[in-house]
């Protein structure tokens, strides 16, 4: 894929990710109680740029993040978007998988959990990831 595609799809995933850190991330950082109200609808309402921006990012990034020598990303921004990439199926079905009737209480609550922290991992991946891509100019 082209750069202008990657950066677009990279761009679409990070500020949708920013707004949903910032609803999600940040009433647990602040000590609030869990999200309500206006938050809660903004958390939801980007979740499908999310998505979107995910399979975006896997779709333009993964054949450049297979690896090889002439691979415009070094080998730890690659292991790093896999990472990324993980994450991030992993708090989408977290999200998603409490809305249906297969869980009980209990199983809503690990979900609810497992939400949390594999945000908070994603976070810090992609975080990580944008200075290996800059350093090594995959993104610029």
């Amino acid at each position: 894929m082209n750069r202008a595609a990657r950066r677009l799809s990279y761009a679409l995933l990070c500020a949708a990710g920013l707004v949903m850190a910032a609803t999600g991330l940040g009433t647990l950082a602040l000590g609030k109680p869990p999200m309500t109200h206006w938050v809660l609808m903004a958390h939801v309402a980007l979740a499908p740029f999310f998505a979107l921006g995910l399979a975006a990012v896997a779709l333009t990034w993964s054949g450049a993040c297979r690896g090889g020598a002439d691979s415009p990303v070094s080998g730890p921004a690659q292991a790093m978007l896999w990472v990324v990439l993980l994450c991030g199926l992993v708090v989408m079905l977290s999200g998603v998988l409490p809305m249906t009737p297969l869980f009980g209480a209990h199983g809503q609550h690990v979900l609810y959990l497992t939400h949390r922290y594999s945000a908070i991992v994603l976070t810090a991946a992609v975080l990580l990831h944008l200075p290996l891509l800059a350093r090594r100019r995959a993104i610029t």
